[in-house]
């Protein structure tokens, strides 16, 4: 057996001890993935244990390219990577090639560029996620993984802190939404601007949370187990089955927009563990700046 031969092999028995691993570990990434869709906490995301496979993949020429510099990238098909999606949790394409790739479960349907590094990890019909290989994670002390990632969520509304309800007078398009957000009295934000992103108008702002105490109790501790925890969306159709809130060091960038489709439609930038925040604002934002809305293309983008 030649060198090279000797090393192939080796590289797979490598990978397929990782794949096995991996797919222990997705039964409790599932698991969980299902619990908190039931009750609504923050986003799913990637647990660490799947992004492995992202860096062997990669790493060692196991997961499928879909162009790359200087190359026409198509969209991908659902079947274009043999990575197991989260069970009875709509579509996902997995470790993602650089190139250009469409939602197949997420409405309004949506395009987007992508570099190396990022995998889909969930495409449901209410979110839709960009998990950051080079990101950081968080672990809940509900023992739930999160990791740096891209979440995009349909038609969100404003969440009570008391339980897992709309918060009343609140209005459901992205400058009713931002505004709320903007004057949030448990949040630190910062920075609200008007923003087009694919042809969609809306604002952007970051938020974290304070350091002091906050002004009234929130469902999220319970849920969660910590107390620096807001709860902050839901969506308008519960079978969306999801919801987004922020804890501890967490800090995340807020995109509301009024989709051409006539969708709200929140893009959020979420640094899970609040230690490289300019790093994944810097490797998001371009991919952000990339979607646009299908049958709805426009150049015009804002950062």
């Amino acid at each position: 057996m030649s060198l090279d031969e000797r090393l192939r092999a080796e590289l797979d028995r490598a990978a397929s001890g990782i794949v096995v691993d991996v797919e222990r570990n997705l039964d409790a990434v599932e698991e969980r993935a299902r619990r908190r869709a039931s009750v609504g906490p923050a986003p799913v995301l990637l647990a660490a244990a799947a992004i492995v496979v992202i860096a062997v993949g990669l790493r060692f020429g196991l997961v499928p390219s879909h162009g790359g510099p200087g190359a026409s990238p198509t969209p991908a098909g659902p079947t274009a990577s043999p990575y197991r999606c989260v069970t009875n949790l709509g579509s996902c394409l997995g470790p993602l090639g650089p190139g250009t790739y469409q939602t197949h479960t997420f409405a309004p349907q949506i395009s987007y560029t992508v570099p190396g590094g990022w995998a889909n990890t969930l495409d449901t019909r209410g979110e839709m996620d960009l998990t950051y290989g080079a990101g950081g994670t968080t672990t809940y002390p509900d023992g739930t993984v999160f990791h740096d990632a891209i979440s995009i969520f349909r038609r969100p509304l404003a969440e009570s802190s008391a339980s897992f309800v709309a918060e009343p007078g609140v209005g459901i398009k992205a400058q009713d939404l931002a505004t709320w957000l903007n004057g949030h009295v448990d949040l630190v934000a910062t920075g609200l601007t008007p923003v087009t992103v694919g042809g969609a108008t809306g604002f952007r702002l970051e938020i974290a949370l304070p350091t002091g105490a906050r002004t009234s109790p929130d469902h999220c501790t319970t849920d969660h187990g910590d107390p620096r925890c807001e709860s902050l969306f839901l969506p308008d159709d519960p079978s969306n089955a999801y919801g987004f809130g922020i804890v501890g060091l967490e800090t995340a960038v807020i995109y509301l927009l009024d989709a051409p489709t006539g969708d709200t439609v929140m893009i959020v930038i979420d640094d899970v563990d609040g230690v490289d925040r300019a790093g994944l604002i810097a490797a998001a934002t371009p991919i952000v700046n990339s979607i646009t809305f299908v049958g709805f293309e426009s150049p015009a983008t804002s950062p």
